[in-house]
């Protein structure tokens, strides 16, 4: 997968995420879940890069929690 491909499966999880957190009660579920999906966008960019580095970047990032 390349970083644009992932980049476009990440944007509507980001959109979500940042409307989630901006606009909505400090510290109520919706911005707990958006944080754990921050946190899942990111540990996806860290498997990238680490799949990338040992040259396996055909992984399947789809896998991830986040996407299902």
């Amino acid at each position: 997968m390349t970083i644009d491909k992932l980049c476009k499966k990440q944007q509507a999880f980001a959109d979500k995420l940042f409307m989630d957190f901006k606009y909505t009660k400090p510290g109520s579920d919706e911005q707990h879940r958006a944080l754990e999906t921050f946190h899942t966008l990111i540990s996806a960019w860290s498997f990238y890069f680490t799949a990338y580095e040992t040259s396996d970047i055909s992984s399947d990032l789809v896998a991830s929690p986040v996407y299902s």
